[in-house]
């Protein structure tokens, strides 16, 4: 598919085009997210499905090296909207009660700061640091510099959900692989990866440790990055990639599917503990839902972004009041309920956004500075 014929998917910003490359690799990694929530019996095939957060993390990578390198005066925009998912990330760890770790919206908020300070400082080489984060993590491990998990080094360090050491490795890789999009590039990391998996292989058991962040998945994950985006460039293109559209809507909004699918599993475990009829019937009704919400956002990106933001404060503080007064006590009412934060984060995203945008917006010119202009224009 050329680039002319990309669609948008996205109902905030239809002028801008969109790689579906990489909307479909994210579009996949929301999809073996669904399969990640549900519980399945007996399924030690499982914790290969946390590929997805590897892909996810790569993808977003993949948009901020787009974005930075190709449209120059973006940072600051691009620094306020990873403000705003960190403190969005706040109202997912309230729902499910892991604060005081750091969920995927922080770490996706956490990373793009990150990157775009190491771009700040070697603007011409950033991306090659990729596998740094994750030597560091390793010696983490060796010296034992933390031990448990909760904290404020959570956020940073390992043991946690998706702490900003090693993650930012694959944020990275992702940023390398779209920057230089040479069709060999994708091919040779993932046959890098695989030949240090076997060498790591001769002097240990193989051990695959998403929350520990082994080698051997760290690996693995470089090689289903490399492996993804250098098959879909090859052969996407000639593939029909408008047979996939429906994937590929996900992948564009892809925190809004997260949010979407969460509530769907949690509303559905009530009747359905686990298993294939609970997955297949979860990715079906987030797909409907997910049409609501972007729904929503197109009105919300409409309207005054200051009414929208403090209509979402406001049913922020009236969910955390009726969790503390209505039904404290009561595990399912409290976890429903909890909803309205993240929901209000969907409500508020295109309201930030639009908010953001004017941070790239030339300054307007005085009359005299601007007939200074014109006028060495024509000189």
């Amino acid at each position: 598919m050329t680039s002319g014929s990309q669609q948008q998917f996205s109902l905030v910003s239809p002028r801008s085009q969109r790689d579906c490359v990489v909307d479909l690799i994210k579009g996949v990694a929301c999809l073996l997210m669904a399969v990640a929530h549900v519980r399945f019996t007996e399924a030690p095939w499982l914790q290969f499905v946390t590929m997805a957060a590897v892909l996810f993390f790569a993808t977003t990578g993949m948009n901020l090296a787009g974005i930075v390198e190709k449209r120059p005066g973006q940072e600051s925009r691009l620094a306020a909207n990873a403000l705003f998912l960190i403190f969005a990330g706040f109202a997912d760890n309230y729902v499910q009660n892991t604060l005081g770790m750091c969920d995927v919206f922080q770490s996706a908020g956490m990373g793009i700061l990150a990157m775009l300070l190491l771009r700040r400082l070697w603007p011409r080489y950033w991306t090659w640091l990729f596998p740094v984060p994750f030597l560091i993590h390793l010696a983490n491990q060796h010296f034992h510099w933390k031990t448990a998990a909760g904290g404020l080094s959570s956020f940073f360090l390992t043991p946690g959900l998706f702490p900003l050491l090693p993650w930012l490795s694959f944020y990275l890789l992702g940023a390398h692989l779209k920057k230089y999009r040479k069709p060999a590039l994708g091919w040779l990391i993932a046959a890098a990866a695989v030949i240090c998996l076997a060498m790591v292989s001769l002097f240990r058991p193989f051990h695959f440790d998403k929350f520990w962040m082994s080698p051997e998945y760290f690996l693995i994950g470089c090689a289903a990055a490399g492996l993804s985006v250098a098959a879909l460039r090859r052969w996407l293109p000639g593939a029909g990639g408008n047979r996939l559209v429906e994937i590929r809507r996900w992948g564009a909004n892809s925190l809004v599917f997260y949010i979407c699918n969460n509530f769907v599993i949690r509303v559905l475990e009530m009747v359905m503990p686990h298993g294939v009829a609970l997955f297949l019937l979860s990715v079906l009704i987030t797909a409907v839902l997910l049409r609501a919400a972007l729904a929503v956002q197109a009105f919300a990106g409409r309207q005054r972004p200051q009414t929208v933001l403090l209509a979402g404060a406001t049913l922020v503080a009236l969910t955390l009041a009726a969790n503390e007064l209505l039904w404290p006590e009561s595990f399912y009412f409290c976890t429903l309920a909890s909803f309205g934060l993240t929901f209000s984060f969907v409500f508020c995203q295109p309201a930030w956004k639009n908010l953001s945008r004017a941070m790239t917006r030339p300054r307007a010119q005085s009359g005299g500075a601007r007939r200074r202009n014109e006028e060495l224009a024509r000189a």
